[in-house]
């Protein structure tokens, strides 16, 4: 399971870098960067409580994450519809293993711990009327936060750091919207989530 949430992180670095360009490759619905997150969410047990996932729920999420492990293995290989196609067949599994009303919750917590970055999701950017002036500022900040992210690498003693930068991206995409946007974005982040959400520690140990 450790190895599986660090194989996750990553997997958020990656898309981190290519989620601006998924973005444009994906109109009408792409769930990139945002699925990967909602399973990873899945697996913590303070999520699996808040929606309270049964056990054969649990088997088919724990299952769901292992397929995305080796799919992200070729990740970078892909070529935009193949990712898409592989978003999409993600998208479709989560959507088969949950209630409505999960669903609806996994998301709202999703997008609370995406913060500005939800607006990658096409989805999002539509409901909060993103402009593609402000797309292309949101696409500047993470470019310069992932090539800052790269140099840092993924060494404990950088932990500080690395949540240093991600808190001062996020504020710096917040700043890109306006007031009635981040007022919308809320209201769809829903209740706050109030239960622990686990996160590897990267080290220099390898396995």
């Amino acid at each position: 399971m450790k190895r599986l949430m660090q194989l996750t992180v990553a997997a958020t670095v990656v898309m981190l870098a290519v989620g601006p360009a998924l973005a444009q490759q994906q109109r009408g619905g792409g769930r990139g960067f945002g699925m990967m997150n909602t399973i990873f969410l899945l697996n913590q047990k303070s999520v699996q409580e808040e929606l309270k996932l049964t056990d054969e729920q649990i088997k088919k999420v724990t299952e769901l994450q292992q397929k995305q492990r080796e799919a992200f293995q070729n990740f970078r290989d892909m070529s935009p519809e193949e990712r898409r196609e592989k978003m999409q067949e993600m998208s479709k599994a989560v959507d088969g293993i949950l209630k409505p009303q999960q669903l609806k919750r996994v998301k709202q917590i999703a997008l609370q711990q995406a913060g500005a970055r939800a607006v990658n999701d096409e989805e999002v950017a539509k409901a909060l009327n993103v402009t593609d002036e402000q797309k292309e500022k949101i696409r500047d900040i993470q470019r310069e936060s992932f090539e800052k992210m790269r140099e840092l690498g993924f060494d404990e003693d950088k932990a500080k750091e690395r949540e240093s930068l991600q808190k001062e991206t996020n504020e710096k995409m917040m700043a890109v919207l306006t007031s009635d946007q981040k007022a919308k974005l809320k209201e769809m982040q829903g209740e706050p989530f109030k239960g622990k959400i686990e996160r590897p520690q990267f080290g220099r140990r390898r396995q």
